[in-house]
């Protein structure tokens, strides 16, 4: 959710003077010193503090604080979401979204047991059978009691699809930005995974259409398989296909196209379902983050052993367009992210940044002892937790 940039600035004797490291102003030759001898005494005397500055630094990490730190009015345990360029958490009760600089939004009840989906634009929010659909504004568009339990809904553009029954007996709903239900999709014989929302050209329209994916397990042969659908919201499937025994646990749509990850490489497939190219092998890695950047979509994965066991990461892999490349970081992250400029890696004390197109990281200062990092909002600025505390902090770029 992309959306004030102050770069970081990292400390060099450039800028700094050997006063500035506690070294008093060398003393003048005495007088009758032969000439020569003065201008080796000034080049070791400038060694000398050429030295104390590079020690400085690699003391220091050659880092400065970054930008503004926010501390926000949640917890961690109340639901914590990137929104836009703000954030929104739920206390129990009520939904809030606070700006990126502390103060609150706006205020939503939804009742207890909650949860909620958001995009940039609007949030869909249930609570056992009622649903509410609301915008970026905290204005209500939407709420109706649906007729069983929800299980989960996703928002889209100009649709939310809302999942009621049980996970491998149910159906899928989908609202259309009027309020009017234009899809009942009952779902059986499989367990859904996830529902989302994509926009393609279609052999029926030449302008790009909301479209609608939903991801499944069958569970009714000897082999459990995953299953892709698409839909055309009003007009009922446009595509179908089981896409194997490797458990897909992401999509995304790169220009129309469906981007379906598992744990052993990246499918496409166009809006019918049908393969599209050659896939991508990522074997031994999980994607961690897709973000599109002008008319580039940057995807970053992290060495999967290391995702899965919760150690450190130490390495990324970056691939957009024809790039595909791991860059190593310069020291251990806990969690790692796409900017609209930079990959950025965070451990508990600092943030390295790596500029699209450069392979070198330069590090940062964090301003506080970062515990874990709950995404990044609009301005590349992250939202990360110092223990139970939520923060807000404006990255370099």
């Amino acid at each position: 959710m992309d959306r004030n940039k102050k770069r970081g600035r990292v400390i060099t004797g450039a800028n700094s003077t050997y006063r500035g490291y506690g070294m008093s102003a060398p003393k003048k030759a005495k007088k009758g010193l032969p000439a020569r001898l003065r201008a080796l005494l000034a080049l070791v005397l400038l060694a000398a503090m050429l030295a104390v500055v590079v020690a400085y630094a690699l003391q220091s990490g050659g880092r400065e604080d970054i930008g503004r730190v926010t501390r926000i009015g949640a917890t961690l345990s109340q639901n914590v979401t990137p929104f836009g360029s703000s954030v929104i958490f739920y206390d129990g009760t009520t939904l809030h979204c606070v700006a990126a600089t502390g103060g609150n939004e706006w205020s939503y009840q939804i009742g207890t047991n909650a949860d909620y989906d958001a995009t940039d634009s609007r949030i869909v929010a249930w609570s056992g059978n009622d649903l509410y659909i609301i915008n970026n504004r905290g204005r209500l568009v939407y709420n109706n009691k649906m007729s069983d339990t929800i299980q989960f809904a996703s928002a889209g553009e100009n649709y939310v699809a809302v999942f009621v029954g049980e996970q491998d007996n149910g159906v899928v709903t989908v609202i259309d930005s009027s309020g009017q239900i234009v899809d009942n999709i009952t779902v059986t014989g499989q367990t859904l995974l996830d529902v989302g929302f994509f926009k393609s050209v279609t052999s029926s329209s030449a302008q790009e259409t909301e479209l609608m994916w939903m991801l499944g397990l069958n569970t009714t042969g000897t082999v459990i398989s995953t299953e892709l659908q698409t839909f055309q919201p009003g007009k009922l499937s446009t595509g179908k296909s089981s896409l194997g025994e490797h458990i897909a646990y992401m999509v995304y749509a790169v220009d129309g196209v469906l981007n379906v990850v598992d744990t052993r490489q990246i499918t496409r497939y166009n809006y019918r379902i049908l393969e599209q190219g050659t896939a991508t092998l990522i074997y031994g890695y999980t994607m961690q983050d897709v973000r599109k950047v002008g008319q580039t979509t940057y995807q970053l994965l992290v060495p999967a052993q290391e995702r899965s066991e919760g150690t450190s990461i130490t390495s990324v892999r970056l691939m957009y367009g024809s790039v595909d490349r791991v860059l190593h970081l310069p020291g251990e992250c806990l969690y790692a992210a796409l900017g609209t400029r930079s990959v950025y890696g965070f451990s508990q004390s600092a943030v390295y940044v790596c500029r699209y197109g450069e392979t070198a990281f330069t590090a940062y200062s964090m301003p506080v002892n970062v515990t874990a990092v709950l995404g990044l909002i609009s301005d590349n600025r992250a939202v990360v937790a110092s223990g139970s505390d939520i923060y807000v902090v404006e990255l370099p770029v």
